[in-house]
């Protein structure tokens, strides 16, 4: 009974191994995906990037409407209503004057009578500004600086995007490496179960062993499983990112581990100071402020415009059906109980705020980028350690497996340094992740694309 379950169990984790194969073999014919393909994909397709990019359009649309309050300003009224009661004057004898070769003007009292009925007024008026053009060109030079604020947030958007699709990768290519070294793990306990079932059928091995081994090759294979569903999800959440179907099967390859700009400090800083849009941003709202303090002064200055108008009522009898006029608007609010006064200041202290933030702004991408400089530098150390440690762990197994085959140690010996093993593959992988991760946190402080 005992070699009847034995026999169904190997059945079972053949057919698992047979899966996972077949698995493998399906990413080995998908096409490879490089880094680069990745981020020009993301910049090309990626849904949320897109939506900052419209954003910038609208600005540009912005800018073109504050562009047409240059030209003149027409406006057009039609005021159609219904007289509740009829419109009555008396124009009194001699109201006009009295003159010596007419008399009185009228000569008699005159009455002027409109009847209840349905009227009209329709005017027309054209206003062309003067001293108003100088607050509409501070209102387009600030509407520009929004089309900059927008662009710069979408290179910004556009950055975060690099930097997700880089640790996006580099989760991918980490799975893919466990995937492989798990596949080899699981590829020797099957070789050493075989070892061991022949040992057991020559009664050279207790069959605790062979269960033990049995025990270990199933670990493996949940392990694989567990692996591949987080590989899956990896390159998922990739697909996602680069804006296609998320059933999209790739690979990926390995990266190069080079990076010149970590290993001078200060050209990193200068070269951060240079690409990091925050910066640039923080400058734009700065700037923004400085002509918003410029604009609230305008406000001093009267406003003087030429405008052109015409009436015409209709269906009233005493008025003149057509009146045209031309002449210059003035408007002025000289007493405001300081209004403009306290605007102007609490502009003036937004600008000094915009001012701080620029200088502070600065400096917390220096701290940004001289702290991933020292972190990248600890974990490329750390890999270092943890490689050495995998390849003595590596060796001794290797060493170990030859004396078991020779019977020159016991398989609990075997199996106890086959577990050292895994350890030391586990925490390689961590320390390969945390580079990847630590490179792309590096390369982001930095402001590159």
């Amino acid at each position: 009974m005992i070699h009847a379950r034995l026999s169904t169990m190997t059945c079972v984790l053949v057919a698992a191994l047979c899966q996972f194969q077949f698995a493998m073999a399906q990413t080995n014919d998908a096409k490879v995906l490089t880094l680069d393909e990745a981020l020009e994909l993301a910049r090309s397709n990626n849904r949320d990037l897109k939506q900052f990019g419209l954003d910038v359009g609208k600005q540009r649309e912005a800018v073109g409407a504050a562009k047409t309050h240059l030209y003149p300003r027409f406006d057009t009224s039609v005021l159609a209503a219904e007289l509740l009661a009829p419109l009555d004057f008396t124009i009194q004898k001699g109201q006009f004057g009295t003159f010596p070769g007419t008399g009185p003007i009228p000569g008699s009292n005159t009455d002027l009578h409109t009847p209840a009925r349905p009227i009209a007024i329709a005017s027309v008026t054209a206003t062309q500004p003067l001293t108003q053009l100088l607050r509409i060109h501070l209102l387009i030079a600030g509407e520009r600086l929004k089309v900059d604020a927008a662009q710069l947030s979408f290179e910004q958007r556009e950055q975060k995007l690099t930097d997700d699709v880089r640790q996006s990768y580099y989760q991918v290519l980490q799975g893919q490496i466990q995937y492989e070294s798990q596949q080899a793990m699981l590829k020797y306990l099957e070789e050493l179960l075989q070892l061991t079932d022949r040992r057991f059928s020559q009664h050279a091995a207790l069959q605790a062993d062979q269960l033990s081994v049995k025990a270990e090759v199933a670990k493996a294979t949940y392990q694989l499983t567990t692996i591949e569903d987080k590989l899956a999800d990896s390159k998922e959440a990739l697909n996602h990112l680069l804006g296609r179907s998320i059933q999209t099967e790739f690979s990926v390859e390995p990266v190069g581990a080079a990076l010149l700009e970590e290993r001078d400090l200060a050209t990193a800083r200068a070269k951060a100071l240079e690409h990091r849009p925050e910066i640039k941003i923080a400058k734009n709202r700065m700037r923004q402020a400085e002509l918003e303090t410029k604009s609230e002064k305008t406000h001093y200055i009267p406003d003087i415009a030429i405008q052109a108008s015409y009436t015409s009522p209709a269906n009233i009898n005493f008025l003149p059906q057509n009146m045209g006029a031309v002449g210059a608007l003035f408007t002025w609010q000289p007493w405001d109980w300081g209004e403009k006064r306290h605007k102007i200041r609490e502009a003036a202290v937004t600008e000094k705020q915009a001012g701080l933030s620029v200088e502070d702004t600065r400096e917390q991408i220096l701290l940004d980028v001289d702290s991933n400089f020292r972190r990248l530098r600890e974990v490329r150390a750390h890999l270092a350690v943890a490689e050495a440690l995998r390849d003595a762990e590596a060796e001794k197994m290797r060493n170990q497996k030859e004396a078991y085959s020779q019977q020159a140690i016991l398989l609990s010996d075997l199996l106890k340094q086959q577990s050292s093993l895994a350890d030391a593959e586990g925490q390689y992988h961590q320390a390969v992740l945390a580079y990847w991760s630590a490179r792309a946190d590096f390369q982001k402080s930095l402001g590159e694309e």
